[in-house]
């Protein structure tokens, strides 16, 4: 059986003009069908990522879930690995959307901070807890290769960002801060971190040694980022 001739893989524009390894490269799509092609294999993947992990599935289970021969796959992919900037890229797009789209379905300005915080709180744990595979796996992929991630991804993730700042925002009058953005920045991003190594890395050490469950996860945080804006800073 002959091996699938594979592509000659062409670097990536990245941040600072940095250039993605080999193993993360993929051959950039010439036509529309192409370009299909590709965003099938990476259908598959994230529809495999609903059960498994990234290191679970191999080229065989996505080839399999496509529909497509093997020797697609390897015209434009040299591995897996190769997926996760096409993965990457596709969740970025669709992120703001996502974002606003679940922030929509709370009346904001029918709550008090409690309640706002409360709510916020869901909806930060809400967007792991959601295709958590797929964000599983292209955090790893953010973590370990920053450099090979989008040109604009500082500008577009401040833009969401503040999309949940300007909510809480809301309520500066009852912020003890003495700058209450900034608390609320900080007090988010607490948040996320905490969510997101319970939901998406809780099976590393150091989220083990601290058992809780989701509602216990929610309620803590909820605690947290309440008792964090409305408390004064010790002297």
């Amino acid at each position: 059986m002959k091996t699938p001739r594979t592509a000659t893989p062409q670097p990536r524009s990245t941040r600072a003009g940095a250039v993605v390894q080999r193993r993360f490269q993929s051959a950039p799509p010439s036509q529309k069908r192409s370009r299909e092609t590709m965003d099938r294999f990476a259908d598959a993947m994230e529809e495999l990522l609903q059960t498994r992990t990234f290191e679970e599935i191999s080229i065989q289970d996505i080839v399999r879930r496509s529909g497509r021969p093997i020797g697609s796959f390897y015209a434009r992919f040299g591995g897996k690995e190769a997926l996760l900037p096409l993965l990457y890229q596709r969740y970025h797009d669709r992120l703001e959307e996502l974002f606003r789209s679940r922030l929509s379905r709370v009346d904001w300005e029918a709550l008090d901070l409690r309640g706002a915080v409360r709510a916020m709180v869901d909806f930060l744990i809400g967007t792991y807890d959601q295709n958590r595979g797929l964000i599983r796996a292209v955090a790893l992929f953010a973590r370990t290769r920053p450099d090979a991630l989008p040109a604009e991804i500082l500008p577009h993730r401040r833009r969401i960002y503040d999309l949940p700042v300007q909510i809480l925002a809301r309520h500066r009058p009852h912020i003890a801060h003495a700058n209450p953005i900034a608390a609320i920045r900080f007090g988010i991003f607490m948040v996320s971190s905490v969510a997101r190594e319970k939901i998406l890395f809780g099976e590393a050490p150091h989220a083990r040694i601290t058992p809780m469950s989701r509602r216990a996860i929610r309620e803590e945080l909820s605690r947290a980022l309440h008792s964090y804006l409305t408390c004064e800073a010790p002297r």
